[in-house]
């Protein structure tokens, strides 16, 4: 497959080359490649950014909840994650649990950062070093220098992206920044693993480990996955993919986004970190700025990939995306600086 996002326009602002970034390099430079963490964040080797292996093993969904044909959204504008990088200049914002006078974190936040507008108001606050994330979950702007949510958790941007507890403003309780559409990325190619949600009579609340989820997933809903089904092979956490035999030729898909996101199911997957309404259709996550070019992909085509995907039942911390020889290459470097 031809990887041209790695030198494509999103490229200039996902990749730098060498340390300043700003010059055409010279012989002494280092040539290679490096990407901004608040535009493609996590460590090379997280679960986030690792390409599915041909040692993959693949498996029909058996699920009685889940309903393909009932197809599927990209949240960009409800139920989605606004994502805000702090610049130098911006005004200083003291970020507060609900109820609490002293504050969590006090740090830049541009004027123009405000919740998702549904019921979980999330909000993800990237510092100026762009180093790290604050994800605010229920958050609400009192006023220009207070925000107040009913969560406050921080994630580098350097990191797994993932916990060993509830540890973000998912269910799942990892980073809302992993698998979340990226502006330019519907444009010029997707290259990680993507965050799905499914309706909660479609998870199984029993694990395998005797939790109401799998790996990498940490958390569920209520705690417990109580609202979730007893059977069939989902479960929060999973990974779900095209199969490599699954010809996206002969899909019926139109050049750009739609065949962008079919490349990515089939060479990252997406891996379900949340839960829609009952009876809803599944729900792909991506920041606001993604939405007039989710817009371009027709819900037929998002059927049509729903349709087709499986389950990777190897998927763990030992075999991440079922090992082997990756389908694409390997997530730059991160930069040393902002």
């Amino acid at each position: 497959m031809n990887r041209r996002w790695l030198l494509s326009a999103s490229g200039a602002a996902l990749l730098g080359v060498g340390a300043g970034c700003g010059h055409a390099p010279g012989p002494a430079d280092d040539i290679h490649p490096t990407r901004d963490p608040a535009l493609w964040p996590f460590a090379s080797d997280s679960p986030w950014n690792t390409p599915l292996g041909d040692g993959a093993r693949y498996a029909a969904i058996r699920s009685p909840g889940f309903d393909p044909t009932a197809g599927a959204r990209i949240n960009t504008r409800q139920w989605s994650h606004p994502v805000f990088i702090a610049q130098a200049d911006d005004p200083t914002v003291a970020l507060h649990l609900r109820g609490q006078s002293r504050p969590v974190r006090v740090q830049r936040v541009p004027p123009q950062a405000q919740p998702d507008p549904m019921a979980d108001g999330t909000l993800l606050l990237i510092d100026v070093p762009r180093r790290s994330v604050v994800e605010l979950w229920r958050a609400e702007r009192v006023g220009s220098d207070r925000i107040v949510a009913e969560a406050v958790v921080v994630n580098a941007l350097t990191g797994m992206g993932l916990d060993s507890a509830w540890h973000g403003v998912r269910a799942s309780g990892g980073s809302a920044l992993g698998g979340l559409v990226r502006q330019g990325e519907l444009d010029h190619g997707i290259a990680h693993v993507l965050a799905l949600a499914v309706p909660p009579q479609a998870l199984n609340r029993l694990g395998p480990q005797g939790n109401a989820w799998v790996w990498p997933a940490a958390s569920a809903d209520d705690g417990d996955g109580r609202r979730y089904g007893t059977a069939g092979n989902l479960h929060l956490g999973s990974l779900l993919a095209l199969p490599p035999e699954v010809a996206l030729d002969t899909l019926g898909l139109q050049p750009g986004p739609e065949t962008v996101l079919a490349r990515a199911l089939q060479d990252f997957g997406a891996c379900i970190t949340d839960t829609v309404r009952a009876g809803g259709p599944v729900a792909f996550q991506g920041e606001p700025a993604v939405h007039d070019t989710a817009a371009r992909i027709h819900s037929a085509a998002l059927r049509t990939l729903v349709e087709r995907l499986e389950v990777v039942i190897n998927h763990t911390p030992r075999s991440i995306g079922g090992g082997g020889l990756r389908r694409a290459p390997p997530a730059p470097a991160l930069s040393r600086g902002g």
